[in-house]
């Protein structure tokens, strides 16, 4: 990839809050066959002017969330507090299909000044296509953000460049049918094990759910972290480790035990990506995700349920080993490189960041200054856990499985070909769960195309 210094310009840059005194970076780079790979073509437009300022400015904000759960109370305080700054909070569907449409209007014409990516393959392919500006200086310039680019990397970064801001710590960990484990004499330690977490599965499957959980763990994740993908330098894919044979044959086998659901359950009846449809409807009674979950298990109206949810860390490879919890901190806000109100932009995105983290709250989104503050909050509890919050949550559980800096997050610090590559594990790996690929031949193909796309990425 070819990085490209830029001149932003005007007043918004010139000092204040954005700080940058003429020196703010755009990135330009060729698609690269979506990894953010390619080099930048010979025709690259000049970045357009900023009309707005930290105190002023126009701005259309693309988020996942649906405004009524809490996106929209927080641009009502926002716009409280900078009334010459008119915000536009605008909701995409965080799916195939809305992404699609988020990045063929950030291709497009369509105004956007600050948009979300959910994954660390969204931030990778915007940000390598120079949609996103690089907000590597601006947030080393500022005490909200600077941890983020000084130190040890604890979040993405695209070729060593910050293009966004992480506004949730989002660990993974067991959300589990309290009642269903109580009923079934079940004792989950809090110090559990992957095959632990099958034993439980079997058992949950032999009180009456259709299978025991929804997923496998991520065994190469949590045992490697968050570069799992690559061999150390990031030069060659890192497929013929044994725990990514270890995940496959796990989940073959479990598909067969009843542990989990087989990939052709999933597909035929829609599941994936609607985990909490099945777990509250009673298909399953554990899962692996994060604080999302509080969102579906407090709304009775569209999720009717009578029993309590539990919670546990993620499950470790083996008793005593050192793992990572493959959770990242995500939900990351990102400041379109066309935007003409960058400076406004900065100034909403660390009020999301900052004061407007309590009002986000209620959607299931704990801020990495939130989870600082540790355990105790009463006002993160009722926004996370609703009115009903005794009935519904063990928030005992909950608070012992959240704040704790052991295991560390996921970091991801090498992303090339990363798109790529994601997508040829995706493809094979479904290949293999319907028993049309061996796990052999699959991981085999995986190596050898993914070893292809990091060294053409890499020319």
């Amino acid at each position: 990839m070819v990085i490209r210094n830029r001149q932003l310009s005007r007043r918004g840059l010139l000092g204040g809050a954005f700080g940058l005194a003429g020196a703010g970076l755009l990135t330009a780079c060729g698609d690269g066959g979506g990894g953010g790979n390619g080099t930048s073509g010979g025709n690259e437009s000049e970045p357009p002017e900023d009309q707005g300022s930290p105190e002023e400015g126009k701005l259309v904000v693309w988020g996942g969330v649906a405004p009524e759960d809490g996106p929209q109370a927080l641009v009502d305080a926002f716009t409280a507090k900078y009334p010459k700054i008119e915000v536009e909070y605008v909701r995409y569907v965080n799916n195939d299909e809305g992404n699609l449409k988020l990045d063929t209007a950030l291709q497009g014409g369509v105004p956007i000044d600050i948009f979300f990516s959910y994954s660390t393959p969204h931030i990778v392919r915007r940000s390598g296509a120079g949609l996103a500006l690089d907000l590597t200086e601006l947030a080393g310039q500022d005490d909200l953000t600077k941890e983020l680019v000084q130190g040890e990397p604890v979040s993405t970064k695209v070729d060593g460049k910050l293009f966004s801001i992480p506004t949730t710590y989002f660990p993974n960990f067991a959300v589990i049918n309290e009642d269903a484990i109580n009923k079934a004499g079940i004792e989950i330690p809090y110090d559990w094990t992957i095959e632990d977490y099958h034993q439980v599965a079997l058992a949950l499957k032999g009180e009456g759910f259709h299978v025991g959980a929804y997923n496998v763990p991520r065994h190469a994740a949590t045992g490697l972290g968050g570069d799992y993908l690559y061999k150390e330098g990031g030069l060659e894919s890192n497929f013929d480790h044994p725990l990514f044979r270890k995940r496959l044959e796990d989940t073959l086998a479990w598909e067969d035990d009843g542990s989990i659901l087989t990939q052709e359950q999933m597909t035929a009846e829609g599941m994936s990506g609607y985990m909490q449809n099945h777990f509250l409807g009673g298909t399953y009674g554990m899962q692996l995700d994060g604080t999302i979950a509080m969102r579906y298990v407090k709304n009775l109206d569209e999720y009717p349920h009578d029993f309590r949810t539990t919670f546990r860390p993620y499950p470790m490879l083996g008793n005593g080993e050192p793992y990572i919890n493959p959770g990242v901190r995500g939900d990351d806000v990102q400041i379109a490189a066309k935007s003409q109100y960058q400076a406004a932009a900065w100034t909403f995105v660390k009020f999301w960041i900052d004061e407007g983290a309590p009002i986000i709250s209620e959607s299931g989104k704990v801020s990495p200054a939130q989870f600082a503050a540790g355990p105790g909050n009463a006002d993160l509890n009722a926004a996370l856990f609703g009115p009903n919050a005794d009935d519904l949550f063990d928030v005992e559980a909950f608070e012992k499985t959240f704040y704790t800096d052991t295991p560390p997050l996921s970091v991801k610090t090498i992303t090339t070909a990363y798109n790529e590559i994601s997508s040829i594990k995706s493809q094979a790996e479904g290949e293999i769960r319907l028993r049309t690929l061996s796990i052999d031949d699959g991981l085999a193909r995986m190596k050898e195309e993914a070893d292809a796309a990091i060294a053409k990425a890499s020319e």
